[in-house]
């Protein structure tokens, strides 16, 4: 049915058609999570919704998933932060995502984990759960593909790396890249260069 609205609304208004889906699903969704104006696009699943909360002018551009079920479970993002789409957002050991950050597709949070250690002699689907949460700061740039492993802080105004797997804490303006991800610059060194090329 909203499918068939907004190409209704696309067509009488010259809008994209997908677009006016995606806000028409944000307005239907407005309500559950008490928030602003929010685009959400097709294919997009909330495990855990009353955990969930989202700021104003969220977008998902379609096919992602957020799991914040359980007792320990919480998913929260920021205003005006963009999720692209085939994101897996595992908060049921507790996801915070700041405000005007910009993911790209593919990007895999684990709050929760698995272990092995625990009881070598145990199946590994038999050994207890370990939740960590998981904290991504303001104004954060995460590449297609990263991966951000559980119990991992990343700081204000870094940028995380296509491809990149997060294991440890970044920084605030921190650069990150590679298997495991490590620094390969500071945000603020970029800033200076360019401002230092203008004429």
């Amino acid at each position: 049915m909203i499918w068939f609205i907004s190409l209704l609304i696309a067509a009488v208004t010259g809008k994209e058609a997908s677009g006016v889906e995606s806000v028409l699903r944000g307005m239907a969704y407005r309500l559950l999570f008490r928030s602003g104006r929010l685009r959400i696009g097709r294919g997009v699943q909330f495990v855990g919704a009353g955990n969930i909360r989202l700021g104003a002018d969220v977008t998902f551009y379609g096919n992602t998933y957020l799991n914040a079920a359980g007792i320990k479970g919480y998913i929260e993002i920021g205003e005006c932060t963009h999720i692209d789409q085939f994101c897996v957002l595992y908060g049921q050991g507790g996801l915070r995502i700041g405000s005007r950050c910009a993911i790209a597709s593919g990007l895999i949070v684990y709050s929760q984990s698995n272990q092995y250690e625990a009881n070598p002699e145990m199946n590994i689907i038999d050994q207890s759960v370990v939740y960590s949460p998981v904290s991504i700061g303001d104004d954060v740039w995460i590449g297609g593909g990263a991966i951000i492993l559980p119990g991992v802080a990343i700081g204000n105004h870094a940028v995380i790396a296509a491809g990149a797997v997060v294991r440890r804490d970044v920084g605030d303006w921190a650069v990150v890249a590679g298997i495991p991800a490590r620094v390969i610059a500071d945000r603020r060194d970029r800033k200076a260069d360019h401002e230092s090329s203008r004429p």
